[in-house]
């Protein structure tokens, strides 16, 4: 068995200098463009929409960063799910408080038909995205969970000056402001996801910009699909342009989450990339090659204390040991490099406390087990609830099977998530 311990350390050995020579791919990528910053100013007639379905902890700072964006061609469309959605009077209220302030146009859109065959989100941006006139030549998504900053449009929408790129993304950064175990676990899973998610060139639809000659091909991708980003790989291919990350947009989400809703979010997350994203084999074999040589280290490490092979034990303490290590080491290289743009654009980056930085080391195999559950549930899901509405998969096929509008009561009874 010591053996075996020993080889299990070796591979895990591995595996850890993998992660790191990953990570300094990453980190050298998102610190330079993929395109030639244009001569001209560039700032095409742009469309950006926010579909919503239930009001969300910071939708008043992130609609007021919408409507003040330092962008001179723009229109702002709130879309919201029906006439009783619990954003509804929410939304109404923040435009009458900051009419001044705005440096756009602003439309309330309600959605009338809810398409069976996707979400009520991909629904909600369909509508949108068609009734929009010839005169737009860019379309813009973003969150309710988004924080903009004042040149978030102009940072998105530049790189789609270069005629070989029809779409940019950022990507989201979590900073919760409360550190509990499942606001830090999803802390943990997105700091690890959002390299794979650059690596594998998957959108993210918080922060997504698309050029006109792609909106046909989005249009019919969205029509039949789970999520509006994921979906995106399938358009891209049939238009022949390429998806780029814009190195200034990771936006920071400040929410604090239980562990249970974490869970449910994230088989949502890994469901959107299994139905949709062609690089989704890669993602669920790192998952699952990762967990097995850390789960064969424990079981070993029993084994070795119950019939007192300690070389065993101490072989297999050591890999999981180093695995764990490993994890923890990358996070001060991340977030040196993140809390430098942050600070880059005026946004405040916290140091860590000792607490926060005890308490993230102690969910590191919290995060583990949380993601490998998902990873595997992920294929015996047949139905999957979201913000009140209830979806059937089936294959790739996903049909709405139950809708009611989302009101206060039922916001006040559930998770946002």
């Amino acid at each position: 068995m010591s053996i075996s311990a020993a080889a299990l350390f070796v591979i895990i050995a591995v595996i850890d200098l993998v992660h790191y020579a990953v990570l300094f791919i990453f980190l050298r990528g998102i610190h330079r463009k993929e395109w030639t910053k244009p001569e001209k100013l560039f700032t095409p007639k742009t469309a950006v929409c926010l579909a919503l379905r239930g009001a969300d902890p910071f939708l008043k700072r992130c609609i007021t960063g919408l409507l003040t964006q330092d962008y001179p061609n723009y229109s702002v469309r709130l879309i919201v799910d029906s006439q009783e959605d619990s954003a509804l009077p929410i939304v109404q209220r923040i435009l009458e408080e900051i009419p001044h302030r705005c440096a756009c146009s602003v439309d309330i859109m309600t959605v009338t038909e809810h398409n069976e065959t996707c979400t009520l989100k991909c629904n909600s941006l369909l509508h949108a995205l068609e009734t929009l006139d010839p005169s737009f030549e860019v379309f813009a998504v973003c969150d309710a969970d988004t924080l903009v900053h004042p040149s978030w449009l102009r940072d998105l929408v530049e790189p789609l000056s270069d005629p070989g790129i029809a779409a940019a993304t950022g990507y989201r950064w979590y900073v919760p402001e409360k550190p509990n175990t499942g606001s830090l676990v999803r802390y943990l899973w997105n700091a690890a996801a959002v390299v794979q998610i650059y690596l594998y060139r998957i959108a993210w639809g918080g922060s997504m910009a698309l050029r006109r000659d792609l909106f046909g091909n989005v249009a019919k991708s969205w029509r039949t699909a789970f999520t509006d980003d994921a979906s995106l790989a399938p358009a891209l291919k049939a238009a022949g342009c390429k998806l780029v990350f814009v190195p200034p947009l990771f936006m920071v989400n400040r929410e604090t989450v239980t562990l249970s809703a974490f869970h449910r979010w994230v088989k949502r997350q890994l469901l959107c990339a299994k139905l949709h994203h062609p690089s989704w084999n890669n993602v669920a074999a790192q998952g699952i090659l990762i967990t097995l040589p850390l789960l064969a280290a424990v079981g070993l490490f029993v084994a070795g204390m119950c019939y007192g092979d300690w070389r065993t034990a101490v072989w297999s303490a050591a890999a999981v040991a180093l695995y764990w290590g490993g994890v923890y080491g990358t996070l001060p290289i991340m977030e040196g490099a993140i809390r430098k743009m942050l600070r880059e654009r005026g946004e405040r980056a916290e140091r860590w406390s000792w607490k926060r930085m005890l308490l993230t080391l102690a969910v590191i195999p919290v995060t583990q087990l949380v993601y490998t559950s998902a990873l595997l549930r992920l294929y015996f899901v047949r139905r999957v609830e979201w913000r009140g509405a209830e979806y059937e998969i089936a294959g790739k096929n996903v049909r709405l099977i139950t809708y009611q509008p989302y009101t206060q009561k039922q916001k006040e009874s559930e998770s946002i998530l």
